[in-house]
């Protein structure tokens, strides 16, 4: 789906750097079998596909909610306008009409008359044979507010059951990213059982490898024809890590509209307690409950660029200096996240200054 990217990138990894190692590694069975990683992984895929739908489509009802809602606020307002527009015509006509009856008795033609009754075609026609050219403008503009009045009370009606489906539709995707999550969780476990089995039967290849070269190596030496062996030493690794260790899902929703404004983060989709790490090393700083984040991080890198992370379930630890990599708290719903699906809002601040959108980075590494 465009704009989404799935987790795993580093089980992914793994299991490729295993596939291409020289010692031949084997999991036993009968000939034609499925190979047990290999149906693990599908599963893992599998279950991360649906939980990347399911995170679009959350977000799309969650944009649309908040779309409604303005909406909401705009006919709300505009009645708000019109109600106090009629109420001042209203008392202007009456007046008027008093005036016009006070020698014949009974009751004026307006009486009773309440912010949300129309006049009637029989009523506006006996206002009109008793008011004067100035008094048939005011009734006509309070016969037309009323009409728009209605009209405007049925659209809010229609936009108020409108948000509540997509409510309902926020509901039901949050429901949904959980279960698939943890679906993924469960066979990303499965997967990693798999790779531990096949790098205990590597490190054994290697271990006897070493022997038999550490044997050869003695022999040559008692003939007098020992060479040094080269030593590896591994590549440096620069960047940011991703900043969930778990299963995750997320898509690029930069700017999409929110109640609290535009988004300007990404929402990485994860269940509750899987540990947010440290993108990079750095101090990171555990803010106080409360307001809109929730339980938050912010992450100030040696890199120079701030990091925040909110709406966490709990921490990992106090303020301090972490490594890279290093847990620093785990996802929740804290803070305006309440009620919805478990997530850890990321931003980026290159320098420390504005956010920039930072689906780039984790797209890269998660």
């Amino acid at each position: 789906m465009a704009g989404e990217r799935r987790g795993w990138g580093s089980l992914a990894a793994a299991v490729i750097a295993l596939a291409l190692l020289a010692v031949p590694l084997t999991v036993a069975g009968p000939a034609g079998a499925a190979d047990p990683l290999d149906d693990a992984k599908a599963r893992v895929a599998a279950a991360q596909e649906a939980a990347d739908d399911a995170t679009a489509r959350y977000d799309e009802a969650q944009t649309r909610h908040a779309e409604i809602t303005g909406e909401i606020e705009e006919l709300e307002a505009a009645i708000e306008s019109a109600r106090a527009r009629a109420g001042v015509l209203e008392v202007a006509v009456e007046r008027r009409a008093v005036s016009a009856y006070k020698n014949r008795g009974g009751d004026s033609p307006l009486a009773g008359l309440g912010d949300d009754e129309p006049i009637t075609a029989v009523r506006r026609e006996k206002l009109l044979a008793e008011a004067s050219a100035a008094d048939n403008a005011a009734v006509d503009e309070l016969a037309q507010l009323n009409d728009d009045l209605e009209e405007r009370r049925d659209d809010l009606e229609e936009r108020r059951r409108e948000a509540e489906d997509a409510l309902a539709a926020m509901e039901a995707e949050a429901r949904s990213i959980q279960s698939e999550l943890t679906a993924a969780q469960q066979a990303q476990a499965q997967v990693e059982e798999q790779i531990r089995q096949l790098e205990a039967a590597r490190q054994e290849a290697e271990r006897q490898q070493a022997a038999r070269e550490e044997a050869e190596r003695q022999a040559r030496d008692r003939a007098g024809s020992s060479r040094s062996q080269p030593s590896a030493t591994p590549a440096g690794v620069g960047g940011i890590v991703c900043p969930i260790r778990g299963a995750v899902s997320f898509i690029d929703s930069w700017g999409h509209p929110r109640p609290q404004g535009p988004h300007m983060g990404v929402d990485l989709m994860s269940p509750r307690g899987t540990p947010n790490v440290a993108v990079v090393g750095g101090v990171a700083t555990m803010r106080s409950a409360g307001g809109r984040p929730g339980l938050g991080v912010s992450l100030r890198g040696d890199d120079g660029n701030l990091y925040y992370y909110f709406h966490l379930d709990s921490y990992e630890g106090g303020s301090r200096h972490v490594s890279q990599g290093e847990v620093i708290g785990y996802v929740g719903n804290t803070g305006d996240a309440s009620g919805g699906p478990t997530h850890t809002h990321f931003e980026v601040h290159p320098g420390g200054g504005g956010a920039v959108n930072p689906y780039p980075y984790v797209s890269a590494v998660c």
